[in-house]
């Protein structure tokens, strides 16, 4: 279905990367190349030019997703990234295309996320997308100097917590010491994340993040048994894809709508209560 999308915006150049399959998983070899053989047989109808890079090993999801990225903003200026469970609405790639237009000279700016789960709380904006510090990455797009910022093994932590930066982009406390979790857990390499290492990289640099006024993506991959992050199935997450109106209304400044910070951290992180249990848990010394 990706593709399918893919070859309806019809790209110039599409760039594609699989990793290798894992040892000892039989499976994985028939199925990375059963990937292999599709990209090959589809890719040079969907595009003008095909670049292709298919590992030998597996390299995991950090590693993995990090170097291919690496390749790709090694010979684009900018693009869009789009997993094989992520399917866009068509109107993603021209909303995408726009928007490296209209920022790519704006440093601050380091991200545009396609999905927006939250959605229903942004109905009342009068603007088709709005700036956030929270990045979310069920296809988006970025531009190469953003991406030479990324620090994959969040290099700098210790001064960003010791300077409580945190404050600075989430009300909760409770929310706060979730993301310090999950940047230390990152760094320690007790999670295989990289989008957390990307989250940490932009609010490092006081980076701002675009989100849709509706969401342009639908996640194929909850509740996948094949999926790497997302096999809990999850209502809200799979939310369906909505078409962007154009042409866009752009706002008249950047800046982060401060009151839908903490509605985009319960709708991607966890939810309020659940948030509020892990806090109790934490505390309990369970967590």
């Amino acid at each position: 279905m990706v593709l399918e999308q893919i070859r309806r915006a019809a790209p110039i150049r599409l760039y594609a990367h699989c990793d290798g399959p894992r040892q000892g998983i039989k499976s994985d070899l028939k199925n990375v190349g059963a990937v292999h053989a599709l990209i090959e047989r589809e890719g040079p109808g969907i595009c003008t030019e095909l670049r292709t890079l298919f590992r030998t090993e597996n390299l995991g999801l950090r590693r993995g997703v990090y170097e291919a990225l690496n390749w790709f903003f090694s010979q684009e200026e900018c693009g869009i990234i789009l997993e094989d469970d992520c399917v866009p609405d068509l109107s993603f790639f021209t909303y995408c295309e726009d928007l490296l237009n209209q920022y790519r000279d704006e440093k601050q700016v380091m991200h545009i996320a396609g999905s927006n789960l939250a959605e229903k709380t942004c109905r009342h904006i009068s603007t088709s997308y709005l700036f956030s510090n929270l990045a979310f990455v069920w296809g988006w797009a970025s531009w190469r100097r953003a991406w030479q910022q990324m620090q994959i093994d969040l290099n700098g932590l210790d001064a960003f917590e010791r300077n409580n930066e945190l404050e600075r982009f989430l009300d909760d406390p409770i929310a706060r010491k979730y993301l310090q979790d999950k940047f230390e857990e990152t760094r320690a390499k007790k999670n295989n994340s990289w989008a957390y290492a990307w989250l940490y990289s932009i609010m490092q640099n006081e980076g701002l993040c675009i989100v849709p006024k509706v969401n342009l993506i639908q996640n194929k991959g909850i509740g996948s048994e094949n999926a790497t992050n997302t096999r809990k199935r999850s209502k809200r997450a799979s939310l369906q894809a909505q078409a962007m109106e154009f042409p866009m209304v752009h706002p008249d400044r950047i800046q982060v709508q401060k009151h839908l910070e903490l509605v985009f951290f319960y709708k991607t992180q966890k939810s309020r209560w659940r948030l509020k249990i892990w806090g109790l848990l934490r505390t309990l010394g369970l967590r």
